[in-house]
């Protein structure tokens, strides 16, 4: 899931390839080849939580959903934006209560054996902080406390980005 605005974006000094550092066209090219199963309008917060339930109608529209059972480990990702108790997809926010409803359903339905979420974004120990209960086998790791901001780790001058 990436709503995949980067490669083809006009600001873009390098027209239909992403790099991983701050090295331009010296740099890797991470972005030829990569799995678009969900770009632009579908990266919601509704859809993400529908992929992590496994939903049937997304199954039957061709769609990937997490397909896991009671013996499975599942790792999840999740980098963008955040404020307190939300972190931010394009044009919405994911609350925490939404995403811990949608995890204990998820360990109620024995969707795993063990699942760990890493979340990327400022204020994103808000999203478990007092929420996340200890007895449903996740291993939540977050980029920053539930009340501090995440920095980034590098400047690029050409582009002038991070």
């Amino acid at each position: 899931m990436h709503y995949d605005d980067i490669a083809n974006n006009s600001q873009n000094k390098y027209p239909g390839k992403v790099y991983n550092g701050p090295t331009g066209h010296n740099g890797t090219e991470v972005y030829n080849g990569v799995p678009k199963h969900y770009t632009g309008e579908d990266v919601n917060p509704e859809t993400f939580l529908k992929v992590l339930a496994g939903d049937e109608g997304l199954k039957k529209a061709g769609k990937k959903v997490l397909e896991s059972g009671p013996n499975d480990h599942v790792f999840i990702f999740f980098d963008d934006h955040g404020a307190p108790d939300l972190v931010a997809f394009p044009h919405k926010y994911l609350y925490a209560e939404p995403l811990m409803k949608t995890l204990k359903q998820m360990h109620q339905d024995k969707k795993y054996a063990k699942l760990v979420f890493y979340i990327e974004a400022c204020e994103s120990g808000s999203m478990f902080y007092k929420l996340l209960p200890t007895d449903i086998n996740i291993y939540a790791t977050t980029a920053s406390k539930p009340d501090e901001g995440s920095d980034w780790c590098y400047w690029d001058e050409d582009i002038q980005n991070h």
